[in-house]
């Protein structure tokens, strides 16, 4: 780290240093070359991909047999079920870092665009995604047996009616909505508050609440048949070693975007959802979604 030159060797006698003239051909000689190794040694684009996929279809949304259920419970344009793929494998740890990357995803918001129009990315750069990894231990629906213990369901299925009020503009008119919504009712504590972040849960939570044109049923049948229907279409399964069916897909519930846009037409309304559920094996992700627009 001396003065000295670097082109002089000690004990010898010095060499002489090239011109400035030489040391620029030298330069440009070399540059080039390190340029293009640099090049190659580029780490490729970061961030999660996606496409989507738009003849993936459903045995309850859209089908036949069970849209008219959803659009008489008042669901209709304002609920979406799509699907998407990602190009990177799917890991608890990265959900956060792939929930950005697909709202800020251009055809992400293309498609979004179309099948819910209630959600706007305003400014994808600005997108902060808040949610809530939901739970997916139970599988059987004899979870939901739970409404019958309570008093809210009757043997034969029939639901049991209420004096009507309102709960935050939404209306009470039976105990099955009783035992979801009140938390100061009895009837409450029929479930415990994991229980109530299981993703059977809040299915047929949703289904029960509909919209605002929600022609509601007298008996629970309905409600567990769409659920079951949802239930499958949404999540991946399998048999574990012992015999056990499994839940593989990761369920987050999403509740904001941040300053970068909004999630729905009437935020913070107690019946809106919007759900993201990953399926590490097929790299998918199916959007369900419900927007809730008031009718007047």
């Amino acid at each position: 780290f001396g003065s000295s030159c670097c082109c002089a060797t000690p004990h010898h006698h010095p060499v002489s240093c090239p011109t400035s003239q030489q040391l620029l051909g030298i330069c440009c000689f070399i540059m080039p070359l390190l340029i293009e190794e640099l090049n190659e040694e580029l780490p490729p684009e970061e961030g999660f991909k996606f496409h989507f996929l738009p003849e993936a279809k459903f045995s309850s949304f859209g089908s036949s047999d069970i849209q008219p259920l959803l659009d008489k419970w008042g669901f209709g344009p304002d609920m979406a079920m799509c699907t998407f793929r990602v190009e990177q494998p799917i890991t608890p740890d990265t959900l956060q870092a792939m929930l950005e990357d697909f709202f800020k995803s251009s055809e992400v918001r293309g498609a979004l665009r179309q099948v819910a129009p209630g959600l706007q990315v305003l400014s994808p750069d600005k997108v902060r995604v808040i949610y809530e990894r939901l739970s997916t231990k139970v599988v059987s629906m004899g979870f939901l047996k739970k409404f019958e213990e309570a008093g809210a369901i009757g043997v034969s299925g029939h639901i049991r009616g209420r004096i009507e009020e309102d709960w935050e503009g939404v209306p009470i008119n039976n105990l099955i909505r009783e035992v979801i919504l009140c938390e100061d009712s009895d009837l409450y504590d029929a479930f415990t508050e994991p229980e109530r972040k299981e993703f059977l849960f809040r299915i047929f939570s949703h289904l029960v609440f509909g919209g605002a044109s929600n022609q509601w049923e007298d008996n629970v049948e309905e409600y567990l048949r769409v659920t079951k229907a949802v239930y499958k279409d949404l999540l991946t399964v399998r048999r574990s070693d012992t015999g056990d069916v499994e839940v593989l897909s990761h369920v987050c519930s999403i509740r904001s975007l941040g300053p970068g846009g909004l999630l729905f037409p009437k935020e913070g309304h107690p019946l809106n959802f919007c759900y993201v559920i990953a399926d590490p094996v097929m790299r998918h992700l199916r959007v369900w979604y419900f927007g809730y627009t008031p009718l007047w």
